[in-house]
């Protein structure tokens, strides 16, 4: 494919021009950028943006400048991204079962009774904060390894306090069986403390597959939007390029493409130039390509260069006309008018060459002058 992506093309036919190196480094900027997801890349701050720009840059800067095949490729990663996240992470639950056994400084011995739907706690109150505990949960989303939910639903923990200062917390929280859930308990008004832990409530491999496609979703969406809006704004800056290029082309400021560059060193050749600039070879030029040169003459009024068919001076409004008569009028109201003028011996003023006297002076010419 040329550095610029002919117009009129079909998709197949922008496909069958892509060069071996340019198959590669698409298949390369796809992989890579679905390996940053699985990572957790574009869950963090920025990292979005990063893939998406680095799924765009690796195919330009090998050549590829079709903005269909750019369109494909998003929209490949966006299936292959959106297969990876759903059924690469649906056994999830089981990998965090244990996530509810984790003990933080201020949360410990976490436990959920299925059968009562009652979850029991010991919390450790901290120094210089608010105790005031709230469960909040919702169903989890899996994006990419990453659980998280966007619909949280608060409920306030009953504690009884023990005789060691610390207190005992239940909560029925009224959790649905067959779901996935994420819960975080809160020990502070200032949410400074506390403890998140996935439960499975015997999720079926069907709502782990919704639970997964959503939370996939969600980061493919980021990744997409990005990358589409680059390519909507490269492809409209282009566009806009590829307008001035045309006028200055069609104005003879720049060479056609293809004609624009010096056949033995590649660099760039300007309208007017003989000889390149870097290597010093000789620029031949097409004939249709070469300006188109018009005779030029100076105006003898205010020495503005003209073009030979001009018949009025652009800059003092002096008119050409071939054949060009002075006239002269005297005071007693007779007008000599010639083509041809001389100089008066006596002021120096230019007369037509039939004038018996001369206009400004007076002075009398003889035949023999």
């Amino acid at each position: 494919m040329t550095a610029t992506a002919e117009g009129g093309k079909t998709l197949k036919e922008e496909f069958s021009a892509l060069k071996t190196k340019q198959t590669v480094g698409i298949i390369i900027a796809i992989t890579v950028a679905l390996v940053l997801e699985a990572l957790g890349l574009a869950a963090a701050c920025l990292g979005f943006l990063v893939i998406a720009v680095i799924l765009y840059m690796v195919p330009h800067l090998l050549g590829v400048t079709s903005v269909k095949v750019k369109a494909v490729i998003g929209i490949v990663f966006v299936v292959l991204s959106l297969l990876l996240g759903t059924f690469a992470y649906m056994d999830i639950n089981d990998a965090a079962k244990d996530s509810i056994d984790t003990e933080t400084d201020h949360v410990k011995d976490v436990s959920y009774d299925p059968s009562t739907g009652i979850l029991t706690m010991t919390l450790i109150p901290a120094e210089d904060t608010t105790f005031s505990p709230v469960l909040r949960y919702g169903i989890a989303e899996v994006g990419f390894g990453m659980v998280r939910t966007s619909n949280q639903t608060d409920v306030k923990i009953d504690c009884v306090q023990q005789a060691d200062g610390r207190y005992r917390g239940t909560v029925s929280p009224g959790l649905s069986e067959g779901k996935f859930y994420k819960l975080t308990i809160v020990v502070d008004e200032e949410m400074k403390n506390g403890m998140s832990f996935t439960l499975d409530t015997g999720a079926s491999s069907g709502e782990m597959m919704k639970c997964c496609f959503v939370g996939a979703a969600w980061i493919t969406a980021y990744v997409a939007a990005m990358y589409f809006v680059i390519l909507i704004f490269s492809a409209l800056m282009r566009r806009s390029i590829g307008k001035t290029r045309d006028k200055m082309e069609k104005e003879g400021r720049l060479y056609p493409q293809g004609y624009g560059r010096c056949k033995k060193c590649g660099a760039i050749v300007l309208p007017g130039e003989v000889n390149c600039r870097k290597c010093g070879e000789y620029i031949d030029v097409p004939e249709e390509f070469k300006p188109k040169k018009k005779d030029k003459f100076v105006c003898s009024e205010c020495g503005c260069e003209v073009s030979g068919d001009a018949t009025v001076c652009p800059k003092c409004g002096k008119r050409f006309d071939e054949d060009v008569e002075n006239e002269v009028r005297h005071a007693d109201g007779s007008v000599d008018t010639s083509n041809e003028v001389f100089v008066c011996t006596e002021c120096g003023e230019k007369v037509p060459a039939n004038a018996t006297r001369c206009p400004k002076c007076g002075a009398v010419f003889d035949e023999d002058d």
